[in-house]
């Protein structure tokens, strides 16, 4: 926790990680959330629950766009959960939609993910 940032991991079923994410991503503290995304991208499939985010700028989103890039070179699954207000709106407002995979519930998410790799 740093600031107003609070990141707890989670191992749901062997590889897959889930990322529970709260309190205010901004250029102060996306650094640490970078830096989380990374530690977590052994696994097979992670997934950035991003529900309980109060504040969310753009360099967040420019975290989890580099990390959905990197998952795809991997052949990894990446998805984030985007349900919040401020982070729907941030979404919105860049071309996060386009290159993330986004999904409204954490359930939704891991299904999605779960599907992938299984294939």
């Amino acid at each position: 926790m740093r600031g107003n940032l609070r990141i707890r991991r989670s191992t749901l079923r062997p590889g897959t990680r889930v990322l529970y994410v709260a309190g205010e991503i901004d250029l102060a503290t996306a650094s640490l959330l970078d830096l989380a995304v990374q530690d977590s991208e052994h696994a097979r499939a992670m997934v950035v629950d991003l529900s309980e985010v109060g504040f969310m700028g753009f360099a967040g989103v420019d975290v989890l766009v580099r990390a959905a890039e990197r998952a795809e070179g991997r052949l990894h699954r990446f998805a984030v959960v985007v349900s919040s207000r401020p982070t729907e709106r941030v979404f919105g407002l860049s071309d996060a939609y386009a290159r993330v995979s986004c999904y409204p519930r954490l359930d939704t998410a891991l299904r999605a993910v779960a599907r992938r790799t299984d294939l």
